[in-house]
């Protein structure tokens, strides 16, 4: 499994969990239920009501289980994909939502549950095992990871081995293609390679989304009063005074806010260098 060793802290250092801990949190909640509902057995994972309500399958589609394209990532067939997909969410997942931040995070997981399962649904109509695991949405945060930072170093898991991301990303398109013609379309759907490819154009789409200086829409429901955002907001001209801890440590708390909804890039040079002074100054205190 690829790392980044400059991504391991967590990603705000906030209060509050991440999304990253939350998803894993819920990917092994669910397991633990299928595992309870299938009465213990790992053969009969991808079988009964959870499955058939949950899963992702032209079935559901025709039974209007509308929520299916989402809710399948939540579940797995064995332990050893729950395993892949919690590494890739832990590793990959977390760098993804601190570079651009929680608000197009969630838009990431959205895009790539839907592109998976509908990629993966155009050549699987009919079939009788209902498509499940998060692993589409781990090959979208590689795909994303590796496109944002092409020449970053990033390490094997366990293996003092330093790649590219670009080699990294050209060398799992390539398998995932081959593995695809050769034998998910052969009629040996083991992997689910299409799914894999359908996160992989998402996080592409994601990537070109963000390149042209766009930003995901954000859920506002507007109250009386401003956001605790808008209210810490400076106007043009605005200059933190640094000898007041409380001014200062308003703008850092509106810097944080930033970063959690937008990522670490969003930030301007200044706001970077209000964070480098504040570390020093509110430490000293």
């Amino acid at each position: 499994m690829l790392y980044d060793r400059s991504y391991m802290k967590k990603p705000y250092g906030g209060k509050s969990r991440s999304l990253i801990d939350k998803l894993i949190i819920s990917l092994l909640v669910c397991f633990v239920i299928q595992l309870v509902v299938s009465m213990g057995s790992l053969q009969e994972l991808h079988k009964g009501f959870l499955p058939s309500y949950l899963g992702y399958s032209s079935q559901a589609l025709v039974d209007l289980f509308i929520w299916t394209p989402l809710t399948f990532t939540f579940f797995h067939d064995g332990p050893l994909s729950l395993i892949i997909s919690l590494l890739g969410i832990h590793f990959m997942g977390r760098a993804i939502e601190h570079d651009i931040g929680s608000r197009n995070f969630i838009w990431t997981c959205f895009a790539s549950a839907l592109s998976g399962s509908t990629f993966w649904l155009i050549f699987h109509v009919g079939h009788p095992q209902p498509l499940m695991g998060a692993t589409t949405l781990v090959m979208s945060f590689i795909t994303l990871f590796c496109l944002r930072n092409p020449n970053r170093p990033i390490s094997l898991l366990l293996l003092p081995i330093a790649l590219k991301p670009r080699i990294v990303f050209l060398s799992l398109l390539g398998l995932e293609l081959f593995g695809f013609v050769f034998y998910e379309l052969r009629g040996n759907p083991s992997v689910n390679y299409s799914a894999h490819l359908g996160g992989m154009m998402a996080g592409a789409f994601v990537f070109w989304f963000m390149r042209t200086g766009r930003q995901f829409p954000s859920i506002v429901f507007r109250g009386r009063g401003p956001t605790r955002s808008a209210a810490l907001k400076p106007s043009s001209g605005y200059a933190v005074d640094l000898s007041d801890q409380r001014a200062l440590q308003e703008e850092v708390d509106r810097i944080l806010d930033k970063i959690n909804d937008k990522g670490f890039g969003s930030l301007s040079q200044k706001e970077k260098n209000t964070l480098d002074k504040a570390k020093g100054l509110l430490h000293r205190r």
